[in-house]
């Protein structure tokens, strides 16, 4: 979540209800839903099943050109 390369995807672009992973002190807070306490908007799921995506590992290169990674 948040990751600055993941735009127009985040995780939370797919849930209906984002409430189970709101943060406090670091923690993410207990729910009474069964497991993990997220439903799919399977809607959205679809949208971006339709549009694909062209998302590459990111590419650096160090000043005397070699090749690095995160």
């Amino acid at each position: 979540m948040g990751i600055h390369y993941n735009q127009d995807g985040e995780l939370l672009d797919y849930l209906v209800d984002p409430a189970p992973f709101k943060f406090a002190g670091g923690h993410a807070q207990r729910t009474q839903r069964p497991g993990p306490g997220i439903e799919i908007d399977e809607a959205a799921v679809e949208r971006m099943a339709a549009l694909g995506h062209r998302w590459r590992n990111p590419l650096w290169r160090r000043d005397d050109g070699s090749f690095t990674e995160w």
